[in-house]
């Protein structure tokens, strides 16, 4: 079987194009919003923007995993989301607009963990208890919340499989070479 070398156009490859566009549509929000509390203290006065628009996003949207600080378990996270996956949001972009197969393996480790790191937020969304919030959120925040988080919940998920599928499949195509 020989494989073509071509680049296949991303708009005829619509699975490709969706997660294209998640992996370049968190890029900005990774750097703007999620990143900020990485910044080291001498940017204070060029991050002030950002740091004003997360106040304001809390206060509009009772977001409280983005306004309590102390959360260590979500900070964690964040720093994850700011180390480890942003250069594999850059990495993933490209591999997918180049059509790169071993993007698969990568896509599936990528996905695994971001669908570990958003159920602790879904959960503590939908069964926590008043006092484990920074603040007061009514049912409707609540539920406006998580219809926020889901999608970075479910979309991983569909990536998962997709792209586990893609690395099961190459695989098969591996053994058939070695034989």
């Amino acid at each position: 079987m020989t494989i073509s070398s071509h680049r296949v156009p991303l708009t005829a490859r619509p699975k490709d194009l969706a997660m294209f566009v998640y992996f370049v549509s968190h890029i900005p929000t990774t750097i703007l919003m999620d990143a900020v509390p990485l910044y080291p203290s001498f940017m204070k006065t060029l991050i002030q923007p950002l740091l004003d628009f997360q106040v304001w996003y809390v206060e509009n949207f009772r977001d409280p995993f983005m306004a309590d600080r102390e959360l260590i378990w979500f900070n964690t996270f964040l720093h994850l989301e700011g180390l480890v996956q942003l250069p594999i949001f850059f990495y993933a972009a490209w591999a997918l607009y180049n059509n790169k197969r071993s993007i698969a393996l990568w896509i599936c480790v990528y996905a695994a963990h971001v669908t570990t790191t958003v159920l602790p937020c879904l959960t503590t969304l939908a069964l926590g208890k008043p006092s484990d919030f920074p603040f007061e959120i009514s049912d409707n925040q609540k539920t406006f919340l998580l219809s926020v988080y889901s999608p970075f919940f479910f979309f991983p998920l569909w990536m998962l499989v997709e792209c586990f599928g893609r690395v099961r499949s190459h695989e098969g195509i591996s053994s058939k070479k070695t034989k």
